[in-house]
């Protein structure tokens, strides 16, 4: 089971950790790419720069939806992360994809010799390491605290696209060092070069199939997903814990950005009140919503309704 670190991990602190994680394993992969001249290698470091590219994009458009409401956005622009994130791995992500299938495809055409197969042998390993920390860092933010047999449940619900980018993004680092490395034994067994184009073409389809991964769960997010579910039941209990609401009669959500959420709730009051308590009772459900602490910059409007007229046939 996972549990609650000491100290809460921030969808900032897990961005700026794949950051450095994707340059550490940019710089190594040119490196040793050079020295190797090995396709498998090129691969990773290109691998490594779609990473570092998307990475970068998602870090500028957080920044981005930190800026004030507008009268054109009167909602904020929340939602401008996603656009990036689609930006960054269609883009980015497809091209590099392409690039590394041309490689590959030319290798097993043409194979050619690759030189200081332990050092390629040891780079790999080091960015599966590299990975796996920065993804042990994105499951822990994902989970927040829950058992790792929900995470699955977690990566649907959460609307951090941030923290799911960077997942995806490790684990994608991971498998393809995994094959890289387990070609280059195949080549280093064997002798033949073309084991290098091979791991090529399977790492460029790695990178493929994470960039659809990627559009899929952003899709949801963009068209306007509401609350994860425990979110939503967190905010109806705090409604219903203000003593002058009797019922919950509907509720609306929808993610603005990672950690802003618009709530729509209609409520049936308690029967006689004036127009200043139904206002006083009005800023006591917001306060409780509020008080839940499950998501930053929180628009609420709650709409009283009576309970007669909705239930009536």
């Amino acid at each position: 089971m996972y549990k609650r670190l000491a100290k809460p991990l921030t969808t900032k602190k897990v961005l700026v950790t794949s950051l450095f994680v994707d340059a550490f394993n940019l710089v190594l992969g040119v490196i040793i790419a050079a020295l190797t001249g090995s396709v498998v290698m090129l691969t990773a470091a290109l691998q490594s720069f779609a990473e570092l590219s998307s990475s970068l994009s998602l870090r500028l458009g957080k920044r981005y939806t930190n800026r004030r409401p507008t009268k054109l956005h009167p909602f904020g622009f929340g939602k401008e992360v996603y656009y990036w994130s689609t930006l960054a791995t269609f883009t980015v992500m497809g091209i590099v994809a392409a690039i590394a299938f041309t490689f590959g495809y030319k290798e097993v055409l043409h194979p050619t010799a690759v030189a200081h197969l332990p050092i390629a042998y040891i780079a790999l390993g080091l960015t599966w390491l590299a990975n796996a920390y920065s993804l042990w860092m994105s499951i822990h933010k994902l989970l927040d605290g829950r058992p790792l047999r929900e995470l699955p449940h977690a990566f649907l619900d959460s609307p951090v696209i941030t923290t799911k980018t960077t997942a995806v993004l490790d684990v994608m680092g991971m498998v393809s060092s995994t094959l890289g490395l387990l070609f280059l034994i195949g080549y280093g067994v064997t002798g033949n070069g073309l084991f290098d184009g091979l791991g090529a073409l399977a790492m460029g389809l790695v990178l493929a199939l994470s960039a659809f991964v990627l559009l899929a769960s952003v899709r949801t997010l963009v068209t306007g997903q509401s609350a994860p579910p425990e979110l939503e039941r967190k905010i109806r209990d705090a409604t219903r814990s203000v003593t002058e609401v009797q019922h919950v009669l509907g509720m609306r959500t929808m993610m603005l950005s990672s950690d802003k959420l618009l709530v729509n709730i209609e409520v049936h009051l308690r029967d006689g009140l004036t127009t200043d308590q139904v206002e006083s009772v009005i800023e006591k459900v917001k306060a409780a919503i509020e008080a839940t602490g499950e998501a930053e910059g929180l628009r609420i409007h709650v709409e009283p309704d009576a309970f007669e007229e909705v239930h009536k046939l």
